[in-house]
């Protein structure tokens, strides 16, 4: 039997701080859960702040200092931060780490090869069928819900609702972060780049992180471990919150075709059934030839594309560019959030403002 959130987390292995433990992590948002989940406890650091691109960010003296003196390094993986990789493994030395895309316990999209989104995915239909969700198959929940958050998981029926019975992070174990062994480091997170990092913009699997993260603190801090517990109950709590409320926010807007600037969005466009057509660039915001905006070109003027949205990660011109000439409108998303403090509050204002910025595009 499946022992409740609280008391899988007080059955854990013992590793006693006398200090709170000094916990390190990749992104704003990724800081913004664990910060909820050790609120009462201690306040992580940030190596990426500021809506800094992680891709490329220039690892400097500050983030050094932070992982030469981490107990536990929080991130999304390498297929985000490839340069945290090493830095990880040079400065941490034999840090405790808990890669988010190697966990068990949430449904994870795979990194799109094409950005024209032609490399089997079917994202090309024009008619998107906004109140009917039998194409959205990408996260395996054939049944949202999203009034009352009864959804069943694909992953053995996770009921967000009250953690009750969290059947895959029962078992600590599972993981396999106190050593990294059971992911066979090695081969140098071979399954994990297969994955699209950009997961955090699905508010449900969020949910899915505040749990795993409350298991991984608790497993080397045990003598706070009821307090984790219950921060992760809040935090899913207000997870389902705003999860509603995006889905209220879109809900009266036209289920019309978009453009990204980079491939970012996969996990937001299906938990919120608003899937691009195409992004100017690739997941990792590599500049797009000219024969690519010149295909975009094409391709909004062809199916008379609604929105094209730009980010502070790729040129604001490409956006221009791909919409001279059209109807259609035009906002900025930011994945990151760098324009909210980062905090505990800095995930929801993230999350909230992209909503928004679809709104508003889908809308002009």
């Amino acid at each position: 039997m499946r022992l409740p959130l609280a008391a899988t987390l007080t059955a854990l292995p013992v590793f006693a701080y006398a200090e709170p433990p000094k916990v390190v992590t990749d992104i704003a948002p990724v800081h913004s859960l664990v910060a909820q989940v050790m609120a009462g406890v201690g306040d992580p650091d940030v190596l990426v702040a500021g809506g800094a691109s992680p891709h490329d960010f220039q690892f400097g003296f500050d983030q050094a200092a932070s992982l030469q003196n981490a107990d536990l390094v929080i991130w999304v993986g390498p297929a985000l931060t490839p340069w945290l990789d090493e830095a990880v493994s040079t400065l941490g030395g034999d840090v405790s780490q808990l890669v988010l895309l190697e966990a068990e316990g949430w449904e994870p999209l795979m990194l799109r090869t094409d950005a024209a989104f032609d490399d089997g995915h079917d994202h090309g239909s024009h008619g998107h069928g906004h109140d009917d969700h039998d194409e959205h198959s990408e996260h395996g929940h054939d049944d949202h819900g999203h009034d009352d958050h009864e959804e069943k998981h694909d992953h053995d029926e996770h009921d967000h609702g009250d953690h009750d019975e969290h059947e895959e992070h029962g078992d600590h174990d599972d993981h396999g972060h106190e050593d990294h062994d059971d992911h066979a480091h090695e081969d140098d997170h071979k399954d994990e780049a297969r994955v699209d990092p950009h997961a955090w913009l699905d508010p449900q699997v969020a949910q899915d992180w505040v749990v795993i993260i409350a298991e991984d603190l608790a497993a080397i801090d045990p003598e706070n471990a009821a307090l984790y517990g219950a921060n992760a109950v809040a935090a899913v709590a207000d997870l389902q919150a705003l999860e509603a409320e995006i889905t209220a926010t879109l809900a009266d807007v036209p289920a019309g075709s978009l453009v990204v600037p980079h491939d970012a969005y996969q996990y937001f466009g299906a938990r919120f059934d608003r899937p691009a057509l195409a992004a100017i660039a690739l997941d990792d915001a590599s500049i797009p030839g000219p024969d690519r905006i010149a295909e975009l070109q094409d391709r909004v003027t062809a199916d008379d594309v609604d929105c094209v949205l730009s980010d502070n990660q790729t040129r604001a011109e490409w956006s221009d560019l791909i919409r001279e000439n059209t109807d259609a409108g035009t906002a900025v998303a930011d994945p990151m959030g760098g324009a909210f403090e980062v905090g505990p509050a800095h995930y929801r204002a993230t999350l909230t403002a992209l909503a928004a910025s679809y709104a508003a595009c889908l809308n002009e």
